[in-house]
């Protein structure tokens, strides 16, 4: 008789369960020295992680005007370009977007020094 008065009841729909969003990470090397036009620097996202499914992207920007890199590896390599300054260093804001297999987002950022040659300390930069 239970089987019969349940026959008529809708089953209610649970609503789904939020997506968390990734959590973005990485590391770079070498730190330093990093030669503009020479050093290939590797960057390495294999730190970020999604708690609720997969990480399916990683968006580069180097910030130093070369065009945004996406890969599925969480490993990329990239060299600064020389630029016609001399003896100084060059600050560059590289920048991780990691995205999840929900299409959320999260980024991370850290500093590189690039060194424009001759370096600073030279003795060909001195008086300048």
């Amino acid at each position: 008789m239970a089987a019969l008065a349940l026959a008529g009841v809708a089953c209610e729909r649970l609503p789904d369960v939020p997506n968390v969003p990734p959590a973005a990470s990485f590391i770079f090397t070498p730190v330093s020295p990093i030669y503009a036009g020479q050093t290939a620097v590797v960057f390495n996202a294999s730190a970020s992680r999604d708690p609720d499914g997969t990480i399916t992207s990683y968006v580069w920007n180097f910030g130093d005007g070369t065009p945004e890199v996406t890969s599925a590896s969480p490993a990329v390599s990239h060299v600064f370009p020389d630029t016609p300054a001399t003896c100084v260093e060059i600050t560059y804001a590289a920048l991780l977007t990691a995205v999840d297999d929900k299409g959320d987002r999260a980024s991370a950022a850290q500093n590189v020094k690039v060194i424009e040659l001759p370096a600073p300390t030279s003795e060909d930069c001195a008086g300048r």
